[in-house]
């Protein structure tokens, strides 16, 4: 997953860097990978397990496969990697079947983000956070899947299942999440369902945060872009986002990625990111 140390050049011109840390929980549930395939495709992914690290682990060993598979369907290696909302869409339910299909009740978290050329793909379910940096300002590319939000409370309930209220909102009264890998024992409440932002890059991109609610329990997504931009680079960016999210009262697993998209970018024809499409079939 991981090609070379972080922080380094890569050959499609995308500099990174990762931290992570168990922070004040018995054990490590989070997972993260990197992907690059020469100069054609770029992706990184976070994993935030619960209930155990192994449908974190099945996610981060799978899922870009079945990405990158999805037009095949016969998982024969050498497909060529095709940038498709549809088949990133398919790869998430994939992954989720083969997580249910191993009998564990773990779940994940997960958010997705990938480029090719000038164009992304950046996916979640639950409440793992993609964040842009354009310009200064912070840009949500993702949506966290809260219980409470309105259209996911609707779809919950027209489903037959309850949003409860016990310190935070939680489906069923028991994850405080309603979109996520895994979980059987809350099917079909808690969906794998993503939600796929489709576009293209622009100039301004400086930056993409991916990190885990570790991070965003305790700082806000400009916070985050805002201290992140005053690091030397993308790995003194991610330890630094780990250092100030457990000073500032984290204590859940913490792993961050940070993407230093300057160098890529500034060949870009449009001046800002432009999004071009939202695909999320969860929505009624």
């Amino acid at each position: 997953m991981l090609h070379r140390r972080a922080g380094d050049r890569n050959d499609i011109g995308i500099r990174y860097g990762v931290a992570e840390t168990i922070g004040f929980r018995d054990q490590m549930e989070d997972t993260y990978a990197i992907r690059e395939e020469g100069t054609i495709l770029f992706g990184a992914e976070v994993y935030d397990g619960h209930s155990g690290s192994f449908a974190a682990r099945v996610a981060a060993d799978r899922l870009f496969h079945y990405f990158t598979h999805a037009d095949r369907g016969d998982g024969e290696e050498g497909a060529q990697p095709s940038l498709s909302a549809e088949a990133l869409r398919e790869a998430y339910l994939a992954t989720d079947r083969r997580i249910l299909g191993e009998g564990t009740e773990s779940g994940a978290a997960a958010a997705t983000f990938y480029v090719q050329g000038r164009r992304f793909l950046a996916a979640n379910a639950g409440d793992v956070r993609i964040v842009l940096a354009e310009g200064g300002r912070a840009v949500d590319l993702t949506l966290d899947h809260k219980p409470d939000l309105p259209e996911e409370r609707a779809r919950i309930e027209a489903l037959g299942g309850r949003v409860i209220f016990l310190d935070v909102p939680r489906v069923q009264g028991t994850l405080a999440m309603s979109r996520a890998l895994g979980d059987a024992s809350l099917k079909p409440f808690v969906t794998a369902e993503p939600r796929i932002v489709e576009g293209t890059l622009g100039q301004s991109d400086e930056l993409v945060v991916i990190a885990c609610d570790g991070l965003w329990d305790v700082l806000t997504s400009e916070e985050a872009v805002a201290m992140a931009r005053t690091a030397s680079g993308p790995q003194q960016a991610a330890q630094l986002l780990r250092e100030k999210a457990l000073a500032w009262g984290s204590t859940d697993n913490i792993t961050v990625i940070v993407l230093d998209m300057r160098e890529y970018t500034a060949g870009c024809e449009e001046k800002r990111l432009r999004v071009s499409r939202v695909l999320d079939r969860a929505i009624l």
